[in-house]
């Protein structure tokens, strides 16, 4: 459960990020990179990206009406990084001083990450958080036509990760008329034959940067619904809190 609530949480701010890769042109009207040049300027309505050094998010997930958690992200400048579940008396925390990333969780207590699972880390915060750029995932992305997403027509795109990510593409729908993330398909890391599909509603302004207030994610025959409870721009997070602990017992 704490793997598929990182996961499907990968996708919550698909939104909130520039695109400066290379891209192929798809029409004269429009293409790719015009494309996330609008999204840019639809999330960031107040060119407020340029000067996020930190932040801090929270939301409130659940699977049905059970397993209900809470996923907190703290990010800051020079990559550190703090991902916290929490799901009753559970806790699963993975975080990264910039150079070292370690796990905690309730009853398994601490353990160090792989660069693999730092790499990993990175890319879900980048998700998740405005403040750290997006373009720097992509290698490329194209944009493969368009398809309509609940009656709504929609520009298709294909997005490929660096090759340092070791990850499969991503297929993002994004709103021909206000440029914002209907839904967004990715591969399940665990499951190479199951998809994650992410749907993204009740867009709201949220001190200069507009965030999606509910996402949807179908996980094979399962639903885990995520609601926007605060953000913070610019909070004052100290760097004790991406620290490797020198102690971590696993009653904590």
């Amino acid at each position: 459960m704490k793997k598929l609530l990182l996961m499907t949480a990968a996708a919550t701010l698909f939104v909130s990020a520039g695109c400066k890769c290379p891209c192929g042109i798809f029409s004269k009207k429009e293409n790719s990179e015009s494309i996330f040049a609008k999204m840019q300027k639809a999330v960031d309505v107040s060119g407020k990206q340029e000067t996020l050094k930190s932040a801090l998010i929270v939301y409130d997930t659940h699977l049905g009406k059970k397993d209900k958690s809470q996923i907190t992200l703290k990010v800051k400048e020079k990559a550190k990084i703090r991902l916290e579940v929490r799901s009753g008396q559970s806790v699963f925390i993975r975080a990264c001083s910039g150079k070292k990333g370690w796990e905690y969780s309730t009853g398994k207590g601490l353990r160090m990450l792989s660069a693999k699972e730092i790499r990993e880390l990175k890319i879900e915060a980048s998700y998740l958080s405005p403040t750290i750029k997006f373009d720097k995932l992509f290698a490329s992305v194209k944009l493969d036509g368009s398809q309509k997403v609940d009656g709504v027509d929609n520009w298709k795109l294909i997005c490929y990760p660096q090759a340092k990510f070791k990850m499969s593409s991503i297929t993002m729908f994004v709103d021909k008329k206000t440029y914002l993330v209907s839904k967004t398909i990715e591969a399940n890391s665990k499951n190479p034959n199951e998809d994650i599909t992410t749907y993204y509603g009740d867009y709201e302004e949220y001190n200069g940067m507009v965030l999606p207030f509910m996402m949807v994610a179908q996980v094979g025959g399962r639903i885990l619904e995520f609601k926007l409870i605060s953000t913070e721009w610019n909070a004052e997070i100290d760097d004790s809190e991406f620290a490797v602990p020198r102690t971590l017992s696993k009653s904590k």
